[in-house]
């Protein structure tokens, strides 16, 4: 039988497979908890309510110390970039541990999500759909959440070539991709700009979505990590990557980070690996001349 996670379950502790409404064993999330795109799972796990015995985080040692599983007692990490979804299941094309794995940041909180969207599954849905309910809803968040993607992507260049986390130092090519962030983060602002963001401090829940998470991943891991707070704009007229003459401020995503700031899900937790090292740091934070 081809693999289904999402027909409806029968009353026994499968789902097409998939060990979902019981939740015999946990689901186990493989990440290193301070890295960008496995906290941003970790955050989505937080906002939808889903807790340790449902999804349980299988912390890994960074690349430098081992790459292992500290937990001796779960199963080793499996092949590939982290994070990655590892899900029971008695289907054929699990391994022989036992379990499917489902990899890439975005794939496994669009994964979850389904789950968390029928009640039938055994998830938490206290909040409702984080992608939207209507098409215009789904669409706006979607345009959000490829400019967070983008940020994300560009961001890589600039660290590359203009801190010591790089294998190569130029800063003018740093410099440059550093302008296209900021065309970006100018768009986001326009996208942003009738939005209250007093709605997502504390613990409101009701108008966060998936872009939401992605875009707060992007700026408070640059922040944290290359400290650099890319809401703080010159305040100044400066050229763009077209030769277009704009004012360089960001006063919405000022409100939006800030906000997303005070939510719980936001907060570091660093015995369980969510700071980062200092020896990454003090790379992350090393900037080349006349690149910011």
């Amino acid at each position: 039988m081809a693999y289904n996670p999402f027909q409806p379950p029968k009353p026994v502790t499968t789902v097409g497979g998939v060990i979902a409404p019981s939740f015999g064993k946990p689901w186990l999330l493989y990440a290193y908890p301070w890295m960008p795109f496995p906290r941003r799972v970790i955050i989505y796990l937080r906002e939808k309510g889903i807790p340790e015995s449902q999804v349980k985080v299988a912390r890994v040692q960074d690349p430098k110390f081992g790459n292992e599983v500290i937990d001796t007692s779960l199963a080793p990490r499996p092949a590939g970039s982290l994070p990655i979804l590892a899900v029971p299941s008695q289907d054929q094309s699990a391994d022989d541990r036992g379990y499917i794995y489902i990899r890439q940041a975005n794939a496994i909180m669009y994964f979850l999500e389904e789950f968390c969207n029928d009640f039938q599954y055994g998830f938490a849905k206290p909040y409702g759909s984080f992608l939207g309910k209507t098409p215009l809803q789904r669409a706006r968040i979607a345009e959000v959440m490829s400019l967070a993607e983008e940020l994300m992507v560009a961001w890589n260049p600039v660290r590359t070539f203009g801190t010591g986390a790089g294998p190569v130092s130029i800063p003018e090519a740093s410099r440059e991709m550093l302008r296209w962030v900021r065309r970006a983060l100018m768009t986001v602002e326009r996208f942003f700009k009738d939005r209250d963001m007093t709605l997502l401090e504390g613990g409101k829940t009701l108008h966060i979505n998936m872009a939401d998470i992605v875009l707060y991943n992007f700026l408070e891991f640059v922040d944290d990590c290359y400290g650099v707070d890319m809401t703080i704009g010159s305040g100044d007229m400066v050229e763009d990557v077209y030769g277009r003459q704009v004012t360089e401020v960001f006063p919405k995503l000022v409100e939006f980070y800030q906000a997303f700031k005070t939510r719980e899900s936001a907060k570091r937790d660093e015995e369980r690996g969510e700071v980062a090292p200092e020896y990454a740091k003090s790379m992350m934070s090393k900037w080349a001349d006349g690149v910011l």
